[in-house]
């Protein structure tokens, strides 16, 4: 297998994360393998981080190195406590929602990664929902290094 491109990991990135949340029957998420600007929450998202490459990863004949993804969950406000509670179930790892689980369920991403890690976790964060009238919805980020697989 050559090496996957972006696109395929975020693609199978977005399938691993959905095949473990979609697990959980009560409750159902949008899963996008790209940036959705205009999400129907709950809604977890993926894209480049800012930067979005680690060099320090780089080995021979790689340009980039390792590969900085923002997986972002948003939630709505409507119902305060139940969208807390959905985002404190994605956020631990231990429920069955736990998205850092979900994100390291198949850590090869079907032989298109070498490498992946967890880099970190933001806490609560407010990001404006304007199209929609609502206010605001609550979310969190979970950063993760990936170094793609060399054939």
């Amino acid at each position: 297998m050559g090496v996957g491109t972006l696109a395929e990991i975020l693609d199978e990135l977005a399938d691993t994360i959905r095949n473990v949340v979609s697990q959980v029957n009560d409750v159902d998420v949008q899963v996008e393998p790209r940036m959705v600007i205009d999400p129907s929450p709950p809604c977890i998202d993926m894209y480049p981080s800012s930067p979005s490459m680690e060099p320090s990863l780089e080995a021979f004949g790689d340009l980039i190195g390792g590969e900085l993804i923002t997986v972002r969950v948003r939630v709505s406000t409507a119902d305060s406590e139940a969208g807390q509670d959905l985002m404190l179930a994605l956020m631990d790892d231990e429920d069955p929602l736990s998205l850092v689980s979900a994100i390291t369920d198949e850590p090869s991403l079907n032989g298109l990664v070498a490498a992946m890690d967890i880099q970190g976790r933001t806490g609560y964060e407010l990001y404006d929902a304007p199209q929609r009238h609502e206010g605001a919805w609550l979310g969190f980020r979970v950063f993760v290094i990936l170094v793609k697989a060399r054939s």
